[in-house]
């Protein structure tokens, strides 16, 4: 942490004579201390001057470095606006507008590491500069120049000499200060008072702020419509006498059904002939048009209508089928009584068959198939087929040879079956631990 004891700051300009030029600079002093609070004496340092606007925190307009040499006392004394030049230009520091700020920052090793050392508001010393620009009342037009109620004029100055009348520079600020350079060097006009101003229309009133309004309803000419007669083809504007006839570019379009042709009669034509791929390239969904009405196919690569399919699905569903599903149930809980054993599809052609049970897709004669096998106890499975009433048929049971602990099962019936009725594999069991695995089938006949 750098330590600054601010000594003074002079600006040198209140002795002057009002119609002298200020001198571009303000004498500061400081004394430079580490952060022990001991001055950092005799050595090289590094300062960094910054001019802000409105507050300590606020924007720098003017920045510049020093590098001045402490005294055995950490004493140093510098002139802010001759330093070296880092930002800004302090000839163009507008004194007069907002709050000025002036911020230090030391590097105690002389190079470009600065730490901040303080910052403090500047009072009215500085702004002797602000004699030079002290508003348009206070200032004095020269040789061939006139300034009237804010208006400046080239009057002439009646001399042929070329060095006077080169103008070399012309900038106009942000802040709206016109600064003008030739040989003489930079004038500058506050034109803030006059360069705020903004045009309106409410309704057909026309205003500039701080000045009068005029009345542009007998000149607007915007509000008009523009019609087409269709009987004489004249086209027109409301409220305009001028028209313009149309019947000489009116033209018929015809439509030749044999060729496909589009074309208008007296000029060019063209072929609006639209294959199904380039119509389903341009709108894949074909602009949700049906195709409808299409016949029964005779190759396997025509089209054809979803009725057609679910038809031929619905026949093919009806006349031939099978599937074959796979179950294993083992007694982990406690007591089942003719409970539906999951079934899990080994091959479905048709997607007759859910978790638990095969469902009817149509009327007929089916046949199904079980087998399995039961390692502990030989629990009791059967088949419950649901058709209006339920009815349970056990599936035959034999005990293995020569391994008599292993029971077989093996059945295999024939059911009739309306649309909708459903066949479960269903297993009773009290005891933990028993276990039976096995295959269903089923077919229609």
């Amino acid at each position: 942490m750098i330590r600054l004891l601010l000594l003074s700051v002079l600006a040198l300009l209140i002795s002057l004579p009002a119609s002298s030029q200020a001198p571009q600079g303000i004498n500061y002093q400081g004394v430079a201390r580490d952060n022990e609070g001991k001055p950092i004496a005799t050595k090289e340092i590094s300062v960094r001057i910054s001019i802000l606007q409105n507050t300590a925190q606020g924007t720098a307009e003017y920045t510049e470095t020093h590098s001045p040499k402490t005294n055995p006392f950490g004493l140093f004394t510098l002139v802010i606006g001759q330093g070296t030049v880092t930002s800004g230009n302090f000839a163009f520091v507008s004194w007069a507008v907002g709050n000025k700020w002036l911020q230090i920052e030391i590097d105690p090793t002389g190079g470009s590491s600065y730490q901040l050392a303080g910052s403090q508001q500047l009072m009215s010393v500085p702004y002797a500069f602000y004699a030079e620009f002290s508003g348009n009342n206070s200032l004095t037009a020269g040789n061939g120049i006139a300034i009237i109620n804010g208006v400046i004029t080239n009057t002439g100055d009646a001399d042929n000499s070329a060095t006077n009348e080169l103008i070399t520079a012309a900038t106009l600020t942000a802040d709206r200060k016109l600064r003008i350079t030739d040989a003489g060097g930079t004038k500058e006009v506050d034109l803030a008072p006059v360069a705020n101003q903004s045009l309106t229309l409410s309704g057909t009133t026309l205003t500039i702020s701080g000045g009068n309004s005029v009345n542009i309803g007998a000149v607007n000419t915007d509000n008009q419509d523009l019609g087409l007669n269709p009987t004489t083809n004249l086209l027109s504007l409301t409220n305009d006498a001028t028209s313009v006839d149309l019947t000489p570019y009116k033209q018929t379009l015809a439509y030749t059904p044999g060729t496909n042709s589009l074309a208008i009669l007296g000029g060019n034509s063209v072929n609006i002939t639209t294959t199904l791929a380039q119509a389903l390239t341009n709108n894949p969904n074909a602009s949700g048009i049906r195709i409808q009405n299409v016949g029964a196919p005779t190759a396997v690569t025509d089209a054809t209508t979803k009725g057609y399919v679910d038809t031929s699905i619905a026949t093919a569903i009806a006349t031939n089928y099978a599937f074959k599903s796979s179950f294993s149930f083992q007694n982990l809980l406690g007591v089942f009584n003719d409970s539906p054993i999951t079934l899990t599809d080994v091959f479905d052609d048709f997607n007759v068959v859910a978790a638990n049970r095969f469902t009817a897709p149509a009327a007929g004669v089916y046949s199904f198939t079980v087998t399995g096998t039961s390692t502990l106890g030989g629990v009791p499975i059967k088949l419950r087929i649901t058709s209006g009433t339920t009815s349970l048929y056990d599936i035959k049971r034999t005990q293995a040879y020569p391994v008599v602990t292993i029971i077989n099962y093996y059945d295999s019936n024939i059911y009739k079956l309306n649309a909708g009725d459903t066949v479960e594999v269903v297993v009773t069991s009290i005891s933990i631990g028993e276990r039976v695995d096995g295959l269903f089938f089923g077919s229609k006949l």
